[in-house]
This record gives structure tokens, C-alpha cells and sequence, in this order.
């Protein structure tokens, strides 16, 4: 491990999302299928575990930041 090349995150683990933040929900059907097909990507690409699982926390009410956050 100590050879290996360190490789930036897709979003920035200073990110701030909040359940309570304030803007329109969007529909959970569609948001759970978009994080559902994020999770199977992670399997070839462990660079973007740490940005779904940010967004995954959502599931149940999602807004639109978090969408915008998934895509």
C-alpha cells in the first residue's frame, strides 16, 4: 500500500447534504432505481463508493439537491 497512487473522489468529502434541506422531493421510485444502479456500478469503478453512499442515505425523501448530487 504504500506504493500506491492515490486517485481523487468524484465529489469532495467536504460535501454538505442535509435531509432537511429545502427544495421540492422528487420521486423515490426513480431516485432509489438511479442509486440501485450507482450501487451495481461500484463494483468496477471503487472510486465512486464514497459519493453513493452519500447520496444512498436519502432514499426516503428525496429533494432535488440530493438528485443533482446523484447525477
Amino acid at each position: 500500500m504504500m506504493d500506491a497512487n492515490p486517485i481523487d473522489t468524484p465529489m469532495g468529502t467536504n460535501s454538505k447534504l442535509d435531509a432537511n434541506e429545502p427544495g421540492p422531493m422528487v420521486n423515490e421510485t426513480m431516485y432509489r432505481g438511479i442509486i440501485g444502479s450507482l450501487l451495481n456500478l461500484t463494483a468496477r469503478r471503487p472510486d465512486i463508493v464514497f459519493c453513493v453512499g452519500m447520496c444512498a442515505r436519502f432514499q426516503a425523501c428525496p429533494k432535488e439537491s440530493h438528485l443533482k448530487a446523484a447525477k
